[in-house]
């Protein structure tokens, strides 16, 4: 059954899902919300810190790395666009904005690592982004390039009105679109399926025309299509059944009723996916930013016991011999302590010391260094090095020093910025099939 085949797929990818999810939080600013467990309950780290009386304190470095490898992305983007969006494709790239479409798929990649767009022709070539929550493809797939996927697929909330430019086709299926969704403004999940199966054909050589033609064994399920010994031929055709492996897709409602399948409408003969994940070893993903989560832990937890050590230790604290002032007088001491040119009389017995001031002195506990340890380290984890944040290390440095630097630097964002360059060929490779399509007149919109 396909939906058993779906529950598959999505169980393989519940892991990477949820470490997304938990990306996602560390690089936009919600990085206390790992649950740990307190007296039998489990609870967020913020909320833990907050009933302690404490303050979640946190420095994003992460979203600082982020966005200067995108930096580094953009400045490079525009050579790469011309070396494969020229020509004919150069009018995809602008009626898509693809530079500013692949950027944002670049934050993806670098925070979850995966990316994905689907296709989609129709009066023109439309590209769109598509989030890893709601895709999924075969869960033996371990081909970094992608050929040994057999199915792949997403998550589809649908609306009346998407739902009706979909399927709808004639006031029979418009009645039923009512029906099914009762009030207009609700939403209906629709599982989009493409699967690679196995489908007999007979291959039917037209001595008319010349032309070879395929047609589907009756006997096949699903099969819709008349058979070769079903329709006359002129004398001299010849015909043979093979086995084809094809791309089929299906449209699934939630309870797995099939709303919509058939052939694949391209001429390339695939899916509309164009998937890329990183680095897919053995199928495992890994994220820049799932690299860096541990250190950023580290570096809040350093800022936070900090500021939990500067809070607690004295600040100012005046000590007075007990005795030497009237306890009435307290309140007057201490605002004459605070004041310029202030007066405090006192008894001064002998044997007791002057009254002093204690100030707690927090700089020798160490932090400071450890958390400059842990910057460093964070920047040698991501490769992203004071050079590419702009910052020379040094009063003078030449100008050809600092490209030596900055050239030397980019060798570390290689191979994920190069990765990523491969996602955008694979691109502009399925554009040039989908335009050559366009241009013949074969459309299928969906």
């Amino acid at each position: 059954m396909i939906t058993d085949e779906i529950k598959d797929c999505r169980a393989r990818l519940a892991d990477f899902r949820k470490k997304r999810i938990r990306c996602l939080d560390y690089t936009f600013g919600r990085q206390w919300n790992d649950l740990i467990e307190v007296d039998g309950r489990r609870i967020s780290e913020y909320e833990y810190i907050l009933r302690e009386g404490n303050v979640p304190l946190q420095n994003n470095l992460i979203r600082r790395i982020v966005r200067n490898v995108l930096g580094v992305f953009r400045r490079d983007l525009p050579e790469t666009m011309k070396k494969f969006y020229s020509g004919p494709l150069s009018d995809i790239d602008r009626e898509n904005s693809l530079d500013e479409l692949f950027t944002r798929v670049m934050e993806e990649f670098l925070i979850s690592g995966m990316a994905v767009v689907r296709k989609r022709l129709g009066a023109t070539i439309t590209t769109e982004i598509v989030s890893p929550d709601t895709f999924f493809f075969n869960a033996d797939s371990n081909d970094f390039r992608g050929r040994d996927l057999s199915m792949v697929g997403q998550l589809h909330s649908v609306d009346f009105t998407t739902w009706c430019r979909a399927f709808v086709k004639t006031r029979a299926d418009y009645k039923a679109a009512l029906g099914l969704f009762g009030d207009t403004r609700r939403h209906i999940g629709v599982t989009e399926v493409w699967r690679k199966e196995l489908r007999p054909r007979y291959l039917v050589h037209d001595s008319s025309t010349g032309s070879l033609i395929k047609l589907d064994d009756p006997q096949a399920p699903g099969s819709l299509r008349c058979s070769a010994g079903s329709r006359q031929w002129a004398p001299g055709s010849r015909q043979k059944w093979k086995l084809e492996e094809v791309w089929r897709y299906y449209f699934l409602t939630e309870t797995g009723k099939t709303i919509l399948s058939g052939d694949s409408p391209y001429l390339h003969g695939g899916h509309p996916y164009v998937v890329k994940c990183y680095p897919f070893l053995d199928g495992e993903i890994q994220s820049l930013v799932a690299d860096l989560i541990d250190q950023q832990r580290y570096a809040n937890r350093l800022i936070s016991l900090y500021d939990w050590v500067i809070r607690a230790s004295a600040k100012g604290v005046l000590l007075i011999p007990e005795g030497a002032v009237d306890p009435s007088d307290i309140r007057c001491v201490a605002d004459q302590w605070s004041r310029f040119n202030g007066v405090i009389v006192y008894k001064n017995r002998a044997g007791n010391p002057e009254p002093k001031q204690i100030n707690g002195n927090t700089s020798n506990l160490g932090i400071s260094e450890l958390l400059e340890i842990q910057l460093k380290m964070m920047e040698d984890v991501s490769g992203v090095n004071g050079i590419l944040q702009g910052n020379t290390g040094g009063g003078n440095v030449s100008g050809t020093l600092y490209q030596s630097q900055t050239t030397n630097a980019l060798y570390s964002l290689a191979d994920i910025l190069d990765s990523f360059k491969a996602f955008i060929r694979d691109n502009a490779a399925m554009d040039a099939l989908l335009l050559r399509q366009h241009n013949s007149k074969s459309i299928d919109c969906r």
